[in-house]
């Protein structure tokens, strides 16, 4: 596994104005640096913002997702796993990305779909994937990590919850690209 250090900066990601396709997994973003990767990378197709998923009681945040709608209208594809996305801005995506053919909400756990928003996704997305269905085909462990009661978390089934050991020959720096 290669694992890549990024840094928000406008100028690392104003050089990159070609670039079509942007994964980040299980990393922390600013809304800044979606809205710099948006502005600065007109050609943008691709965009995954995939985040381990927390059960958290009132707990919303949609930094990014309004980040993702504000910047990103040429987007195709979209993959949030665990996002804490609400329904309000699912909707923004919805009505500033309108050419979105596939969007992947799996784990997203405050999302409500129900009536018309999930019918809204049904018809205007031709792939689209529903919070509740599988990440058996998601390269990566997507264990849904529980609140408890003494502010902690566990993970369900008694999968391990140490982060991935990286040795430093799978370390990349790339400090001439940082963003």
């Amino acid at each position: 596994m290669t694992r890549f250090h990024l840094k928000p900066s406008d100028e690392a990601i104003e050089k990159l104005p070609l670039l079509e396709d942007i994964h980040i997994h299980y990393t922390t973003i600013t809304k800044e640096a979606v809205e710099a990767a948006g502005r600065c990378c007109p050609m943008l197709k691709s965009f995954k913002l995939n985040k381990k998923a927390y059960k958290i009681p009132d707990f919303e945040c949609d930094d990014e997702a309004l980040a993702i709608a504000g910047s990103m209208p040429g987007l195709r594809y979209l993959q949030l796993i665990g996002s804490k996305i609400t329904n309000r801005c699912l909707q923004a995506i919805l009505d500033k990305c309108p050419h979105l053919e596939y969007l992947d909400l799996r784990q997203c756990l405050k999302l409500r779909l129900e009536g018309n928003m999930g019918k809204l996704c049904s018809d205007q997305i031709k792939d689209f994937r529903h919070p509740n269905d599988s990440t058996d085909d998601y390269e990566f462990a997507t264990p849904v990590l529980e609140y408890t009661d003494d502010n902690s978390y566990w993970y369900p089934d008694g999968i391990d919850c140490a982060d991935p050991v990286f040795s430093s020959d799978d370390e990349i720096h790339l400090e001439e690209y940082y963003w």
